[in-house]
Order: C-alpha cells, then sequence, then structure tokens
C-alpha cells in the first residue's frame, strides 16, 4: 500500500512540471485564483464495524486541513489542485483496541455496561498529499461562485492513541498495535463562496490486513476555503 502513496507524490510531481511547460507555450495559461487553503471540521466514522461496536457518531469530531496549488484555465471554471496537509480522524465508541487471546491481533473489546465511563476515543492523526479536479460556475453579481471538487487524497499515519475518561480516571495510550501506516481514498467538496460540504471514503483498513478488524474509515464535514 506505500506504494499508492508513492505514486501520489510523482503524479504530483510530474504534474508540477507538465503545467510549467505548458504556461511558457501556450497563450491560454493557467493560474492560481483562490482556494489554496481548505479547512474541514469533520464527522468520523467507521464501515463494517464488528456488530457489538457501537460508535457516537455526533462526538467523533475529526479535524484537517491542506495547503493546495491551485491551478485554473483562463476562464477560470475548469482546473485542478494538488497540495499537503494533515488530519486528525477521533471516533468515539464502547470499545478500545487490545490484543486477542493469541496475542497476534488487534481486536475492539466492548466496555462491560457496569463500567462508567464519560469519554472513550481512538485519535488517528496522519500527514496527507491530496490532488482535486475543479469546477468554478462564472462569478456572480455579489462577486461569489459555485465550486465542486473531485479527488483522491493519501496519508501517513504519524501519531495514534486511545483516551479513555471517567469520573476517577483519565487514560491515554499511544502507538496502538497493528494499525495500517497509510490510509487512500476518493474525496469531494461542494460549495459556495467560501463554505462546502466534504466528504472522504477510505478505501484502505484502519488496521492491517489479517491483523484487526476489517473496518475502513469515513468522513463528512464543513470546508472553508481560503
Amino acid at each position: 500500500m506505500r506504494k499508492i502513496l508513492y505514486l501520489i507524490f510523482c503524479v504530483l510531481f510530474l504534474v508540477n512540471i507538465n503545467v510549467s511547460g505548458q504556461e511558457k507555450k501556450t497563450a491560454t495559461k493557467l493560474y492560481s485564483p483562490n482556494d489554496n487553503f481548505i479547512l474541514f471540521f469533520n464527522w468520523d466514522n467507521w464501515n463494517d464495524m464488528p456488530s457489538n461496536v457501537e460508535t457516537a457518531g455526533f462526538r467523533s469530531r475529526g479535524f484537517a486541513f491542506l495547503f493546495m496549488n491551485d491551478k485554473q484555465n483562463s476562464k477560470g471554471k475548469l482546473g485542478f489542485a494538488y497540495g499537503f496537509g494533515m488530519s486528525s480522524h477521533n471516533v468515539h465508541s464502547n470499545a478500545f483496541p487490545g490484543p486477542d487471546s493469541t496475542g497476534n491481533k488487534t481486536e475492539l473489546m466492548v466496555i462491560p455496561d457496569s463500567v462508567k465511563y464519560d469519554l472513550n476515543k481512538l485519535s488517528l492523526n496522519y500527514i496527507d498529499a491530496a490532488i482535486e479536479f475543479r469546477f468554478h460556475s462564472p462569478i456572480g453579481s455579489k462577486g461569489k461562485k459555485f465550486k465542486i471538487s473531485l479527488g483522491f487524497k493519501g496519508g501517513l499515519l504519524v501519531q495514534s492513541h486511545t483516551k479513555f475518561k471517567n469520573k476517577d480516571d483519565k487514560i491515554k495510550t499511544y502507538d496502538i498495535d497493528n494499525l495500517s501506516s497509510i490510509q487512500y481514498g476518493p474525496t469531494f467538496r461542494i460549495g459556495y463562496s467560501r463554505v462546502g460540504i466534504s466528504g472522504y471514503y477510505g478505501l484502505s483498513n484502519v488496521f492491517k490486513d489479517n491483523k484487526g478488524p476489517d473496518m475502513t474509515p469515513y468522513s463528512v464535514g464543513i470546508a472553508l476555503t481560503f
């Protein structure tokens, strides 16, 4: 799976060279008008969870940002963007990761009903590379426009931890075993002016293959562009 992340970086590098060459050879130049910095406020969750695991969707809030190099055609309607950033995925649930009976795999162990707690989450933090294809409508009378972006991103896991809290204790555990080292999947964003709705659908498992539950992540949220 690391090859996919490496491929993204190679594509971004080659695209940048190609665009630079086109700007010198053609009268229809590309330029960078906006949406060069994007903030994401997300709600995170997992697909294909074990049947006894429940997540707290509203509490599972994540955060991400991207610095993007935006290239539009001279009419400002079609273009693409590429760049880098970071993301933090936080899922609150009634279970926490721990070794199974063999000690070789990780499973999600459900917290007994008798144990009262205020918070229990798994937090995964990534460095991301992303590419987007963008459509912008003509600028309206108020100087604003409608925007759609479809893309793909890959991320390298740089930090993971769990956090458990009740009235007596607060416990943090770092470097969770058997997590997948990368994430990747398609993205979308649709909005008007600087505000939009965004989404990400993970194609990679949260845990390594055959080392934990076969869950994949997804996020939906609000994006602010600058």
